[in-house]
């Protein structure tokens, strides 16, 4: 049984892909009320993340990894790409099918980033990924996957919580300590808890490095003024607070 530790706690990986997949499988049916006009993710983290995918994608392949209910997945379409979405959750799946049901460039299937994926070489231009490597402990198979698929010339833009975001209650490690911590969410009628891991920003730099991925832009979120005059109790503070960071990665050719 494959373990890991966290402190002096032991982790069953396998157990935890599975509690994390069940959960967005509960959330699945209302992910998309809850969150595409919401302040965290439609007003806060998707801005950002899509600052830094490079423009002109018509024609271009794009990988949404961790597609979840398909708005990401919605977007590039929009944009002129073609989409192939995946998700650890096949409820999230069937979501991001339906939602992006009317163009005949998005394809979607279940995958575990955890495992190296089922794309051949050189197949795609680039990759989004929205808030879900920090569900791995171990990033080296996926962003190996990632380096593997690209084309010459293609990107990474992934975003993650921000390294020097305030403590979550569960968090009692340092701040250089990669750690498994929880946060309780309410979507709608449906309340579940998520555990993830968080690391410093070191140890995600040489993530980075470690797969040939050199860093080519970073964004820090904040929110816009109209965002903050929709949502002033949620996002006020955080125009001074760092809550997600995005990464606009390129694969180094000469590592």
């Amino acid at each position: 049984m494959p373990m890991d530790m966290t402190g002096d706690t032991p982790i069953d990986l396998a157990e935890h892909r599975l509690r994390t997949r069940e959960a967005y499988d509960r959330l699945a049916g209302v992910w998309a009320e809850t969150t595409d006009d919401g302040p965290w993710n439609g007003h806060l983290e998707r801005p950002a993340l899509r600052s830094l995918v490079p423009p002109g994608l018509r024609g271009a392949t794009i990988l949404d990894a961790g597609c979840g209910s398909g708005a990401q997945a919605e977007w590039l379409l929009a944009q002129g790409a073609s989409v192939i979405g995946l998700d650890l959750s096949g409820a999230m799946v069937t979501q991001a099918k339906h939602r992006c049901s009317d163009s005949d460039r998005g394809s979607f299937f279940v995958a575990d980033l955890a495992s190296p994926l089922p794309l051949v070489p050189d197949s795609v231009d680039g990759v989004t990924c929205s808030l879900v490597l920090h569900y791995l402990r171990d990033w080296s198979v996926a962003l190996e996957s990632f380096a593997r698929i690209l084309r010459p010339d293609g990107w990474v833009v992934l975003s993650l919580d921000h390294p020097f975001a305030a403590p979550l209650a569960s968090q009692h490690g340092r701040y250089f300590d990669t750690e498994l911590v929880s946060d309780t969410w309410q979507k709608a009628d449906i309340r579940v808890t998520q555990h993830f891991w968080r690391r410093p920003l070191s140890a995600t730099v040489s993530a980075f490095a470690d797969a040939r991925f050199a860093v080519d832009r970073v964004v820090e979120a904040r929110p816009s003024r109209a965002a903050i005059e929709r949502f002033p109790e949620e996002l006020t503070e955080l125009d001074a607070v760092p809550t997600f960071i995005v990464f606009r990665l390129r694969v180094s050719r000469s590592a």
